[in-house]
């Protein structure tokens, strides 16, 4: 596996930016996406080989897309929110392969933290239906609730966070075009 080659990150950015200098042109760019390679075979457009997750990051200015780029060379952008997208994507993408293995998926720090939980709020993964009082917001806030919270949840609480992990999120995360 070699390592990242910033010099080639930076011309590939700068080459696909409008800005002509990397401190303005690293605040152009959105992670929009991500695919798990198991196999390991992806290489970042920086040259680096044995990518495992393969970001996608697009420009709001120019429309351009770069692809496969890896976790790390996102991280060189310095960006919090492009950090936060990438840590999400990952977890996101790391939970959707549980699902798709038929692994046991639970309300742990495994699989989740507060800002995958918010994300996937944000995304619209909790529709309103009668459970929730016809309102999805319910459904975050009982999730993030039982996820902060240090002792264990009730047998009702129980069967409510199975539903909602290994239907209503599993369901979303299947159909989520974020994750390929």
């Amino acid at each position: 596996m070699t390592s990242h080659n910033f010099a080639t990150l930076r011309d590939v950015v700068l080459g696909a930016s409008r800005s002509k200098t990397w401190a303005e042109a690293v605040h152009e760019w959105l992670v929009v996406g991500v695919e798990q390679d198991p196999r390991a075979t992806g290489i970042c457009v920086c040259g680096k080989t044995g990518l495992i997750h393969l970001f996608t990051i697009h420009n709001r200015i120019t429309a351009q897309a770069l692809v496969p780029i890896g976790s790390s060379c996102v991280n060189m952008f310095e960006v919090e929110d492009l950090n936060i997208t990438v840590a999400v994507l990952q977890r996101l993408s790391s939970l959707r392969n549980a699902y798709v293995t038929g692994r046991r998926v639970e309300l742990t720090r495994e699989y989740f933290s507060r800002s995958l939980l918010a994300d996937l709020w944000q995304e619209g993964a909790f529709p309103p239906n009668q459970f929730n009082r016809m309102n999805g917001e319910n459904d975050y806030k009982f999730l993030l609730d039982l996820f902060n919270r240090r002792s264990e949840a009730s047998d009702n609480e129980g069967r409510k966070v199975w539903v909602l992990l290994n239907r209503t999120i599993r369901e979303f995360l299947l159909a989520d075009a974020r994750l390929a």
